[in-house]
């Protein structure tokens, strides 16, 4: 008599479900993308809040920056730390968690913010950015694991762009937001909403694969998780240089974007904006940056990620250039900032999809977390460098122009990349579902097994 044999258990960290089980996508890639577009917006919530209460408390708006700054170091440990978790509970247990960490630690502030302690802001500000730095690897890994092969371009461009859109729905509302509640009020909305989700994700988002050999114990499954989740196959022969670049080029790119990010209103004062109308700046960067990584679906799904990532900072770049030295009306100037935010906000979501598209089904949620980690030291350093030229007395026009310089660098790493890609292709060396490069020689292979189709 022949033994049956056991069915397999597809694991949600490590492969993805079987076509059959595509009707639970949806769900996955819904829960993950509100998550991200949470943390998204409690990442603006600080920015926009910090005018508010630098008049509130009485300081110069510099006073804040060592709560913005302990966020992002908080959002590098916990991006770090999301693949190890991810492998031990599973991405689902790392998504729930994250949010409801992030939502406590936002109610927090809320808590101590009328205190007026900023040693208390700079603590619950870092507990925050913990959670949001587990959040959105999780998100996409969930979500691109749960969905089939051929989608995982999309999904995981469309989870990112969520980030993007947290943001800009902050700039939306937040003016408003803040008349009606307050600033206090807007740590509330931005706490209580992501605890919500957690408890909606836990009741309506069922565990699979993973997730049940985590809860089960089951030892074996959970050591070949870890396994592949340890940031070291990522550093492999094979895949050392094309994981090194893509770091520098989301580290790269992240100088650029958050040095606009926080400086544009005050880079447009030289271009002869008042004061109430240069935030204007930093609202059509959010929405060209929406518009960019919305584009980057369907020009991947064309062109394929290696591709796209080379074009993307050239876009970023030709916008700031031309915002810097075009001598236009202020309608103008915005626009080509806008066209700046397109470019480097493609970058952002591109470096996420090809952390995706590069590694192997399980090791993408730490090939995620640690591109991420990458990118937000980035971060880190871009404020700081834009604050400090500003302080050496350069113009706006000249910082404007200086942002070239991190995607001229991301751009000679997306090259590389794309030479990397090729190379691999023709020596027929492939990683897991990525083709040695995730769509590496795009004609063929994008075509047949990893186009996106929306």
């Amino acid at each position: 008599m022949t033994e049956k044999k056991p069915r397999p258990d597809n694991s949600d960290s490590v492969s993805p479900l079987i076509p059959a089980a595509r009707s639970i996508a949806w769900s996955a890639v819904i829960a993950g993308t509100l998550a991200v577009l949470l943390d998204g917006f409690d990442s603006a919530a600080m920015s926009f809040l910090i005018p508010t209460l630098a008049h509130q408390w009485g300081v110069a708006p510099q006073y804040f920056t060592v709560p913005l700054t302990l966020t992002n170091i908080g959002a590098v440990l916990g991006f770090l730390a999301c693949g190890r978790l991810s492998a031990r509970v599973g991405q689902r247990t790392v998504l729930i968690g994250g949010t409801a960490w992030f939502g406590l630690a936002t109610v927090l502030t809320a808590l101590v913010l009328p205190t007026q302690l900023r040693i208390l802001l700079d603590v619950t500000r870092f507990l925050t950015g913990l959670g949001l730095g587990a959040v959105l690897p999780a998100a996409i890994g969930l979500a691109v694991a749960r969905s089939g092969e051929e989608r995982r371009h999309g999904v995981s461009a469309g989870v990112a762009l969520g980030i993007i859109a947290g943001g800009a729905v902050g700039g939306m509302v937040g003016g408003p937001l803040i008349r009606t509640v307050g600033a206090t009020g807007v740590f509330w909305v931005a706490g209580l909403l992501p605890l919500v989700l957690a408890a909606v994700i836990a009741a309506v988002l069922p565990a699979v694969g993973a997730e049940r050999a985590a809860a089960t114990g089951d030892a074996d499954a959970r050591e070949e998780h870890r396994r592949q989740a340890e940031v070291g196959r990522m550093l492999e022969r094979g895949l050392r240089v094309r994981t090194l670049l893509l770091w520098l080029f989301s580290f790269a790119v992240f100088i650029a974007v958050y040095a606009l990010m926080y400086w544009i209103p005050t880079l447009l004062l030289a271009f002869g904006f008042t004061p109430e109308q240069a935030p204007k700046g930093t609202a059509v960067f959010g929405l060209g940056g929406v518009v960019g990584g919305a584009l980057m679906v369907p020009v991947v799904a064309r062109t394929g990620i290696r591709r796209a990532l080379v074009v993307a900072p050239v876009i970023g770049g030709v916008g700031a250039v031309a915002a810097a030295s075009a001598h236009v009306p202020a309608a103008v100037t915005l626009l080509l900032v806008a066209g700046a935010g397109v470019g480097v906000t493609a970058c952002q979501v591109g470096q996420l999809v090809a952390a995706v598209a590069f590694y192997p089904a399980g090791t993408r949620t730490t090939a995620v977390a640690w591109t991420s980690a990458a990118g937000r030291i980035g971060s880190i350093v871009g404020p700081a460098v834009g604050g400090i030229l500003l302080g050496l007395g350069l113009s706006g026009q000249d910082v404007l122009r200086l942002a070239v310089v991190p995607l001229a660098v991301a751009f000679v790493a997306a090259v590389g990349l794309a030479v990397v890609s090729v190379r691999d292709a023709r020596a027929g060396r492939g990683h897991g579902d990525a083709g040695g490069a995730g769509d590496a020689g795009d004609a063929g292979r994008t075509a047949a097994a990893g186009a996106v189709t929306p």
